[in-house]
């Protein structure tokens, strides 16, 4: 019995090393004479006007959580609509759990029959 097991357990090995690939990295032979830039490089840099855009949406994002427990009508006044929303049946209660994208966060929201409120920012 114990020679079954054994047999049976390397099998199994044997199966599941057959089933890999090699991630091999062939060097190219021309790699030395390029100039052009990797794709580390180009992540790194950021395209003009990235880091306006990105300060804005932190911006947002602090003025976002400033009003959690506010109605939702405050938070379109100060940063506007946002690029999408999705409602869903809440959980919690009656109402509906609302998810509002902006661009670099979502805030979580809950309306019932007294309105629209933050919920949540992340």
């Amino acid at each position: 019995m114990k020679r079954a097991v054994i047999l049976i357990i390397i099998l199994l090995q044997l199966l599941l090393c057959a089933c890999g690939t090699a991630n091999a990295v062939k060097p190219n032979e021309n790699s030395a004479n390029t100039k052009e830039p990797s794709a580390e490089t180009e992540a790194t840099s950021p395209e003009p006007g990235a880091t306006e855009q990105s300060n804005k949406s932190t911006e947002e994002l602090e003025i976002a959580k400033s009003y959690i427990g506010k109605p939702v009508s405050e938070l379109y006044k100060a940063i506007g609509q946002p690029e999408s929303s999705d409602y869903a049946p809440s959980c919690l209660g009656e109402g509906e759990d609302g998810n509002l994208y902006y661009d670099g966060f979502i805030v979580y929201t809950f309306k019932d029959k007294s309105g629209e409120k933050v919920h949540d920012v992340e």
